[in-house]
């Protein structure tokens, strides 16, 4: 049987990797649409000293933790995350 993949309905890229761990240009999730570019939020993952470690963009539909649930903690182990909300670009604990 062939099943058709379903394509994720977010995607998130990192752009700056600050424990050089030659993580920039990774994206996620693996099954990623990369069409997929509204919405744009950027985001910065820690550790758990709250040291920044990567940040990124995220697209679409999301809800925040996915760059560190899909990437960060598993690669990093980071467990804390910042988005900005947008028009006036302040970063928020997520």
């Amino acid at each position: 049987m062939n099943q058709k993949s379903t394509k994720s309905d977010y995607r998130w890229k990192i752009l700056t990797d600050h424990i050089d761990s030659g993580a920039v240009g990774v994206e996620g999730p693996s099954n990623l649409d990369p069409d997929l570019n509204e919405n744009r939020r950027l985001f910065k993952m820690y550790c758990d000293d709250k040291v920044l470690s990567y940040e990124g963009e995220i697209f679409g539909t999301f809800h925040g933790l996915e760059p560190l649930d899909d990437f960060g903690t598993a690669n990093a182990g980071l467990i804390h995350i910042k988005m900005n909300d947008g028009p006036n670009g302040t970063f928020n604990w997520v």
